[in-house]
């Protein structure tokens, strides 16, 4: 399960490996972690570098360290941030499919929500980037580039939107679904309905109608939510019910 790590980096490789363990499982969440020289032993690292890597896991929240106690894995659904989505996303097919769902989900209530914000306070010029983003798309030559650059696209509304805690939010999982975007760029709408999309985003952002922007992103999202559950064939990946826009 432990291998020993190089120098460099040391507490962050010891941080990658006890992670991985926590989140897949070999760790449950109530169980404690080997002793700390059992570890450093089989990690092949000083105690020091292995209490500095213990410290990262519990600011993480995925880990308590308590004195007599030892260092004991808590449940991180309870205890984590949003930072441990871009780390669970890769391992969410074989051990937390519902991620993929729950993400698609995030990702239609955040869109549309941004989008109501963007056309509601974006400037005379502020559609210029969408405009460009959406050029990109329009070259692009596979449905993995087009993906990317819907990405991009949100996050550039997000940037109109004008609000500064959405901004980190996105930023925050933009790496997780950065290593996932090769699945999903195939489980979502194709192309030419991502383009037409972005056209039809556009003019309702340049119009400042804040409702017809919110619906148009929620049914692009929604959509892509049901096409990814089709063609993934699981049923853990079915969208769950939402209000109306």
């Amino acid at each position: 399960m432990l291998k020993p790590v190089e120098k460099q980096r040391v507490a962050e490789e010891i941080v990658e490996q006890l992670r991985s363990l926590i989140l897949t499982g070999q760790y449950p969440p109530g169980s404690k972690l080997p002793p700390e020289r059992d570890l450093s032993k089989r990690l092949g690292v000083n105690r020091a570098s292995l209490r500095e890597a213990l410290k990262k896991l519990e600011h993480l929240g995925l880990v308590r360290i308590r004195q007599g106690d030892g260092t004991r894995v808590t449940n991180f659904m309870e205890t984590g941030g949003i930072e441990l989505v871009q780390h669970l996303l890769p391992l969410a097919g074989r051990n937390h499919p519902e991620l993929i769902r729950d993400m698609l989900e995030l990702r239609r209530i955040f869109g549309r929500e941004i989008a109501r914000l963007a056309a509601f306070r974006c400037p005379t010029d502020g559609a210029q980037k969408l405009t460009a983003l959406a050029d990109k798309a329009d070259a692009a030559t596979s449905p993995l580039e087009v993906f990317e650059t819907d990405f991009e696209f949100y996050v550039a509304l997000t940037q109109i939107a004008g609000n500064a805690v959405m901004g980190l939010l996105i930023n925050t999982v933009r790496e997780g679904v950065r290593s996932y975007m090769p699945l999903l760029s195939n489980l979502t709408a194709t192309p030419d309905i991502v383009r037409a999309h972005h056209r039809a985003l556009i003019e309702a952002v340049q119009a400042k109608d804040a409702e017809r922007a919110a619906k148009i992103a929620d049914d692009h999202l929604r959509a892509g939510a049901e096409l990814a559950a089709r063609m993934g064939g699981r049923s853990e990946l079915q969208p769950q019910p939402l209000p109306a826009a």
